[in-house]
């Protein structure tokens, strides 16, 4: 797991050689020195310079992108098949963000793992991902390879996330914005939880809870007028 915010999820009084050690003591009955030998590989592994003398520094000592490159190093340091990364660039910079995650596409490449990411971010998986499950008051709303995410959205909700990605080729105008508020998951409305914010909106969709309809081989849509959707090219 690499979570969301390194510097909460390092402790603040362990320098970071001993935190990533201390998985090869405890798994794989290491000695201490062999430990802190490969911690200092694993940085090195993440590109984090002079690896063998900044072992021995504390989290507060390094930057916000190297803060996460360690968070990476300690995901991958017992070799899982499966690493979940929740806003691994969260309050990064844009430059380390696309540093960060070419690191991690490079890593699950070289390790044959699978990855899922954890981001509100569409921009952010466009070159990462194979496919997108989008998630709506708790629930997958559409599931599909990212070019047909990307191409042509089946679900309002999606399509409101795309639409309010700044665009460069259309400068000057207003910046899209879903209207309303997400509910409450204490108070999920009936039906469509999408429904009161959704332009598309019709009778059924506030009654009846939609499937996840089979748009195609691979991909899945929760909106009873997802067809419609898919239809309306000039959004």
């Amino acid at each position: 797991m690499i979570f969301q915010d390194a510097l909460s999820a390092l402790n603040p009084v362990l320098c970071v050689g001993d935190q990533l050690g201390e998985m090869f003591v405890v798994h794989r009955g290491m000695s201490k020195k062999a430990a802190r030998a490969r911690a200092v590989e694993l940085m090195d592994r993440v590109r984090i310079p002079a690896a063998a003398q900044r072992v021995r520094d504390y989290p507060h000592q390094f930057s916000g992108g190297m803060r996460q490159r360690i968070m990476i190093a300690m995901a991958l340091a017992l070799e899982p098949a499966l690493i979940i990364a929740d806003e691994p660039t969260t309050a990064l910079d844009v430059t380390v963000q696309a540093q960060v995650m070419e690191l991690l596409a490079e890593l699950r490449r070289e390790y044959r793992m699978g990855l899922i990411l954890i981001t509100h971010d569409l921009g952010v998986v466009a070159d990462v991902a194979d496919r997108i499950a989008v998630m709506y008051a708790g629930r997958i709303v559409e599931s599909a390879p990212v070019r047909d995410i990307y191409k042509a959205p089946a679900h309002p909700y999606t399509r409101g996330l795309l639409d309010s990605i700044p665009r460069l080729d259309l400068k000057g105008r207003e910046l899209y914005a879903i209207k309303g508020l997400p509910p409450s998951l204490t108070h999920i409305p009936s039906g469509c939880a999408f429904h009161p914010r959704c332009p598309m909106a019709g009778d059924v969709c506030r009654t009846d809870e939609p499937p996840l309809y089979p748009v195609s081989g691979e991909r899945g849509s929760a909106c009873h007028f997802w067809r419609e959707c898919l239809d309306d090219r000039d959004h």
